[in-house]
């Protein structure tokens, strides 16, 4: 992999104050060609997303070298840019020219999308790459409805992209192992943060595990009593529960968020036991900061991507997350602050064209991880929930569920129609992400800031893109 020279490692200053830790991590990367050189920069949010703790992460860009890869970002579309599609199933492109095999219809592929999200969603956006460049791309509806402010949604709005985090995260825990002479083979014991107690046959636990929800604990939650699962949670003291409770290493497959959660702590401390690291320590107080500066100065910093955080910032463009079938109950922020579990499993926000990018550098260049590393991530599923036919896709939602309550007479909420009096509805605020890497070079990112149309009960996000891609390729 070739190497990315630092300027300066991590500058870190700790501050305590009555309330909270005030930390800033400043750091200093060489970034590359024009592109990445001139790209406009704005001020992370120093707020922490509660207003307590400063978690500034500033980018200095200097001038770039060469070899780098150029990924040059799309811009919105207007009406004019797109094809719409009357039928609501469309069998096939009218006049579609058979090329090559592995010929993709870009714009066939974008209509697919368009015609099965439109109007069904509040809020989407899409971009499409071929070979490491944008080849299609839309954004519709809103990010913030015009009660919450009146934002359109733009393939630069930046949302919460749930799950998809998993993929970042599992990218990120190949490198570092690579970086530091182990492998997805190496026991996590050693690696815990000390003083933990281990459950049965937890040392026996590998990152392989953890990456294919291969532990066991998504059985041992099914057995659980309520009392138990009470301590059960994926921030710091949560994870250090789980440690305690049995493990069954290679066990079947069971999605537990326990698992990739954990690697929010174990990337940290491999970073602070190869000396790189800008603390010394990993606690409970820093190790949100360290998993985010990790990504950032080695993941998206490379890349051109800035100020990657769990929470909305104020400088940026942000998605709300909305009920389509309730949209007139407004918007919530689909966030997650700091000590609440930020990454690892689920949190951090990026557009449509920010995954896109990462997506393109992450498949046609070394910058993120080498060909073979790459090719260990696709082959054995990491990160994936989908690995089939040469089609790998990462699904992200998160769901805020609530009841309306339609009768005034008991204290509940009078709405007009389509509510009915004397109802309660229970619904879902949602915000949902694909990442795709599809046959013939093709790459896919589409995230949404609500749920689907009648509550979407059965919609796969990652579905529409797979579909669409069937649909447009020969």
């Amino acid at each position: 992999m070739k190497q990315i020279p630092f300027l300066s490692l991590l500058l870190l200053t700790f501050t305590l104050n009555q309330h909270s830790a005030l930390a800033e991590v400043v750091s200093t990367r060489v970034t590359g060609d024009a592109y990445h050189a001139s790209e406009a920069k704005v001020d992370v949010d120093t707020t922490g997303g509660d207003g307590a703790a400063d978690t500034s992460i500033v980018q200095l860009t200097t001038a770039g070298e060469d070899g780098w890869m150029e990924y040059t970002p799309p811009h919105d579309p207007g009406p004019a840019d797109l094809i719409a599609i009357d039928d609501d199933d469309p069998v096939g492109p009218s006049g579609f020219k058979q090329d090559a095999q592995g010929s993709v219809a870009f714009d066939w592929m974008a209509a697919y999308i368009d015609s099965h999200l439109q109007d069904r969603v509040v809020g989407y956006a899409y971009v499409i790459n071929n070979d490491g460049a944008p080849q299609a791309w839309n954004a519709d509806g809103y990010a913030k409805t015009p009660e919450d402010g009146g934002e359109s949604m733009s393939i630069h709005t930046r949302s919460f992209i749930a799950s998809v985090t998993k993929q970042i995260t599992s990218v990120a825990t190949v490198k570092i192992l690579h970086e530091a002479g182990l492998s997805i083979e190496t026991n996590i014991a050693d690696y815990l943060p000390a003083g933990w107690d281990l459950g049965a046959n937890v040392a026996n636990l590998k990152f392989r595990h953890l990456l294919t929800h291969a532990t066991g604990w998504g059985q041992l939650w099914d057995t659980l009593t309520d009392e138990e699962t009470a301590d059960w949670n994926n921030r710091w003291d949560g994870l250090e529960y789980v440690i305690s409770l049995d493990a069954s290493p290679g066990s079947g497959y069971s999605y537990k968020n326990a698992n990739t959660a954990l690697l929010r702590i174990l990337i940290p401390q491999i970073w602070v036991q190869m000396g790189g690291a800008p603390y010394t320590e990993v606690t409970a107080a820093n190790h949100e900061l360290l998993y985010l500066a990790y990504l950032q100065n080695y993941i998206f910093d490379p890349i051109g991507i800035h100020n990657v955080v769990c929470w909305m910032q104020p400088a940026y463009s942000e998605a709300l997350a909305y009920s389509f079938d309730h949209v007139e109950t407004g918007g919530i922020a689909h966030q997650i602050n700091l000590n609440s579990g930020c990454g690892g499993h689920a949190g951090l926000r990026l557009s449509a064209t920010e995954l896109a990018k990462y997506l393109a550098y992450l498949r046609h260049s070394d910058w993120i991880l080498t060909l073979a590393q790459l090719g260990l991530i696709n082959s054995e599923a990491l990160g994936w929930d989908y690995a089939y036919d040469g089609k790998y896709t990462k699904n992200g939602a998160w769901f805020s569920s609530y009841a309306v309550d339609t009768n005034p007479d008991d204290g509940g909420l009078f709405i007009d129609l389509p509510f009915k009096l004397d109802t309660v509805y229970e619904y879902r605020k949602s915000s949902r992400a694909c990442v795709a890497v599809l046959p013939y070079g093709v790459e896919a990112s589409l995230v949404i800031n609500s749920e689907y149309e009648g509550g979407g009960e059965g919609f796969s996000t990652c579905g529409i893109l797979r579909d669409a891609f069937d649909f447009a390729a020969n």
